[in-house]
């Protein structure tokens, strides 16, 4: 058995660059039960580190770590003085564990310190994969791997099988970037190796190596779907499908054909006041996979995209280049329209880089958009730091430009954390495809913060301010503003915040300020929120509330709800009032086979009109290991008001 053993120096561990990778003439069983005669061939890791705390690990943590022709292999032994208090709650496969005891592999095939794939299980043995840029969660599409965990005396054990298949790496590859780490929420303690210093990112891997990959040949992955559904007027079907093609680089491309969006629930935007348009989360697959390698939001916002009639994507990463390239077509009334957005980015290191970004629409309108972009930068156990700097150019219907200029310092705990923006953009720089919501102005905004961990009876505290000011291209004063707020977390999973604005946006002068409460923050069943504003707003005296409860009324079976109210009152005209509920169902038959559904219902009232809207929806989804996929569903998830519609959608992934 290979060992790895730091030293200690002044309270600092000392890591080797390179940790060899061990080939294991015979694999473990995969069970949760760690014997280490079965690991005796892996490298074993003893040394894990608080970043924190700066200090060793206070709980005994070890590793494991080999591989055979075909997978990563991984085990963890977690100690733990109280194994009646490790937190293991999610079930569901790819589900939130951010507040369960969970360990994490991270692994980045390209061994350049870049987002890495992380394998994350839980004491239940449930598992959640994070692929780099995001992907879609049918364990087909996205590759199957195993893990399982066991409960012990001394605290809880963990064994992973990791097939080559999953990662995209290029052939030849000598050596992956590895990081392993540890969280314990009830103390908020992360225990990682290797040692890099106090700021904790898993792009801070050692290099593992040298490795006798197995060459790739993946196989060419399809998602056909039938959509059958029916309301009160009429019954329809129709067919889509996906495919996902991988080269043995390790090179991305999909193909979408009429893909379904209608099952898919988009974000809810807050009613709380805003003087501008909201940006919303994408949530459909054929966006979301490889997102972070595509254009930002000023240049590429998908969620302007309405219903694909097709649409094709490639990306990936190969040494220090990453690229990303989508084009796609879609019908919006009777004008069909044609897009196309890319980015190609050449990395000097993990937060240096120069790249290029573009996006063009054929249809209602012509649009070209051309960016340059560089950034230079360090990542370090003492923090990130970033200059980064963006010009782009709009031609076409509308002439246009933004300019973009940001200096950022990630800071670990008990140091300042600094963003620095200065951002130009010209009267008519509005793409059609980005979300630019506000334009014609210049200026600059600052946010400093700072936190820290004392561990003891706070678990995390931090402070933050920021300030803004904007000035119109005439030389008008479109905003300016300062913020400060603080916030507390205690081990009695209770939470507390303050938070006080100025905002100067002529004609008016916002005041106002703030109380935040959470409760039982790390239990997913019982946690709750209550946010208050009270101050002026928009020349008006503005009050809103928002609470937030989840309930576990029945094992398995639980709700969340979301209220949100509010109401400015202005002396001259009549008041703006909106008031919002949101009730979430989520009833586990089993991991695998879940109930789900939404209520929403809205009211806003403005300039003395009340327009209400209310719709429900429910669903059946079974999604299995195999890729499978069925939904049984009634009702239109993102619709103003219910539809009398069910629909019934099959999955039947194809290699």
């Amino acid at each position: 058995m290979g060992t790895l053993s730091m030293g200690f120096a002044w309270a600092q561990l000392v890591n080797p660059a390179t940790i060899p990778a061990q080939r294991l003439v015979q694999p473990p069983v995969i069970d949760g039960v760690v014997h280490e005669a079965e690991w005796a061939e892996a490298l074993r890791i003893d040394s894990f580190y608080d970043p924190v705390q700066g200090r060793a690990a206070e709980f005994t943590t070890r590793a494991f770590i080999g591989y055979t022709a075909d997978a990563i292999y991984v085990a963890f032994i977690c100690d733990d003085p109280d194994p009646s208090a490790i937190r293991a709650q999610q079930r569901r496969r790819d589900g939130d564990m951010e507040n369960d005891d969970r360990v994490i592999f991270a692994v980045d095939p390209q061994g350049q310190q870049l987002t890495p794939y992380q394998f994350v299980v839980n004491p239940l043995g449930t598992q959640r994969l994070e692929v780099p840029a995001g992907a879609p969660l049918n364990v087909r599409w996205r590759g199957d791997w195993q893990a399982a965990a066991q409960r012990t005396p001394q605290g809880w054990s963990v064994e992973m099988r990791i097939p080559f298949r999953l990662l995209r790496y290029r052939a030849g590859q000598p050596y992956f970037g590895v990081a392993l780490a540890r969280h314990i929420p009830r103390s908020q303690a992360v225990y990682v190796f290797p040692q890099a210093g106090n700021f904790y990112d898993l792009r801070l891997q050692v290099r593992w190596g040298a490795l006798e990959l197995p060459r790739q040949r993946p196989p060419i992955v399809a998602l056909p779907y039938l959509l059958s559904e029916s309301d009160a007027q009429t019954s329809r079907s129709r067919m889509g499908i996906d495919l996902k093609w991988r080269s043995e680089q390790g090179q991305v491309a999909l193909l979408t054909v009429n893909p379904d969006f209608s099952t898919i629930a988009a974000d809810v935007a807050s009613v709380d006041f805003s003087y501008t348009e909201r940006f919303l989360r994408e949530t459909r697959p054929f966006f979301t996979e490889g997102e972070n390698l595509f254009p930002p939001t000023r240049l590429f916002y998908s969620v302007r995209v309405p219903q694909l009639r097709a649409g094709l994507k490639m990306f990936g990463q190969s040494g220090a280049l990453e690229y990303g390239l989508l084009g796609g077509e879609y019908e919006q009334g009777a004008q069909r329209s044609r897009f196309t957005a890319g980015q190609t980015r050449y990395r000097l290191n993990p937060s240096s880089f120069l790249g290029v970004a573009f996006t063009t629409l054929d249809g209602v309108s012509r649009e070209q958009l051309a960016a340059v972009e560089g950034a230079i930068g360090q990542l370090t156990g003492a923090g990130e730091w970033q200059l980064y700097g963006l010009r782009a150019m709009l031609s076409g219907a509308r002439e246009g430009d933004y300019t973009l200029v940001r200096l950022a310092r990630k800071a670990p705990p008990r140091q300042l954390g600094l963003q620095m923006t200065y951002t130009d953009l010209s009267p008519n720089f509005a793409p059609r495809l980005a979300f630019v919501p506000e334009r014609g102005w210049r200026g600059y905004d600052i946010d400093l913060s700072y936190v820290e961990q004392p561990q003891q009876f706070v678990l995390a505290r931090g402070v933050r301010l920021s300030g803004k000011r904007r000035t119109l291209y005439d030389g008008r004063i479109l905003d300016e503003g300062v913020s400060v707020g603080a916030q507390v977390y205690l081990r009695t999973q209770v939470a507390y915040g303050v938070q006080f604005d100025f905002l100067r946006r002529p004609p008016n002068t916002d005041r106002y300020g703030a109380l935040l409460a959470q409760w039982n923050f790390l239990d997913a069943s019982r946690s709750g929120l209550l946010f208050m504003l009270v101050g002026d707003q928009n020349g008006g005296r503005s009050r809103y509330v928002s609470v937030q409860q989840r309930l576990e009324p029945l094992p398995r079976l639980r709700l969340g709800v979301t209220f949100e109210a509010l109401q400015i009152d202005y002396r001259d005209r009549p008041r703006d009032q909106s008031v919002q509920a949101i009730v979430t169902l989520n009833y586990e038959l089993t991991p695998e086979q879940v109930i789900g559904g939404r209520w929403v219902n809205n009211r806003i009232e403005s300039g003395g009109t009340a327009i209400s809207t209310n719709n429900f929806y429910l669903t059946y989804s079974q999604q299995l290991r195999t890729g499978q996929e069925v939904y049984l569903l009634f009702g239109l998830p993102n619709a103003a008001r219910t539809q009398s519609r069910v629909a019934l959608k099959i999955v039947v992934p194809l290699e």
